[in-house]
């Protein structure tokens, strides 16, 4: 069975992980989150220890690692109950982040929308992910490494958006306010 999906694409800051727990909230949607499965991870375990090595420096987990971590969890919240796949949209946040995760995915997700959160002024990004470093005392957003994220978003991320017809893709001016945003989500689902 494939998972109907919603997929969220955009540059770090762009608000991928604000919209995904905001659709989390709402009944017939399952948030999941990259970023918030490799933070749960314990890092003392071989595979914790992997993917702090990788964050650390602003570089992608390896794509084995990233898709071996998503089965096992969405197996799991499909056995608690928490991800009803018959009936929810599963909404990807961070996943797939290269051409390649996604055509180790693309056999699991019947992706009905792709959002491409896009901001023209990078520096909105960039001071959206400083706030969140000083507040959140995140390691992967000190300057360095927000250069560096920005980079492998260009080069391995942003590449996916040329797989999906037009029809699927919906590009959305992440600048705006939240609800804002949150209502071009909305607007093409029945």
């Amino acid at each position: 069975m494939k998972y109907n999906s919603l997929l969220l694409i955009g540059a770090p800051g762009s608000g991928k992980g604000t919209q995904g727990k905001i659709l989390g909230t709402i009944p017939g949607f399952f948030h999941f989150s990259s970023g918030d499965l490799f933070r749960s991870v314990d890092a003392q375990s071989l595979i914790g220890k992997t993917f702090f090595e990788y964050s650390s420096k602003g570089l992608l987990v390896p794509d084995e690692i990233t898709v071996e971590l998503f089965n096992s969890y969405i197996e799991k919240m499909i056995t608690e109950k928490r991800f009803r796949p018959k009936v929810d949209y599963l909404v990807l946040d961070g996943l797939p982040r290269n051409v390649r995760q996604w055509h180790i995915l693309s056999d699991k997700v019947d992706v009905h929308y792709v959002y491409h959160l896009y901001c023209s002024d990078r520096s909105i990004l960039e001071a959206r992910l400083k706030g969140r470093a000083a507040s959140d005392h995140r390691m992967d957003d000190n300057e360095e490494v927000i250069k560096k994220r920005f980079e492998v978003y260009e080069k391995e991320t942003k590449p996916l958006l040329n797989l999906f017809s037009p029809e699927r893709l919906i590009e959305i001016d992440c600048s705006v306010l939240p609800y804002q945003v949150l209502r071009e989500i909305l607007k093409p689902l029945p």
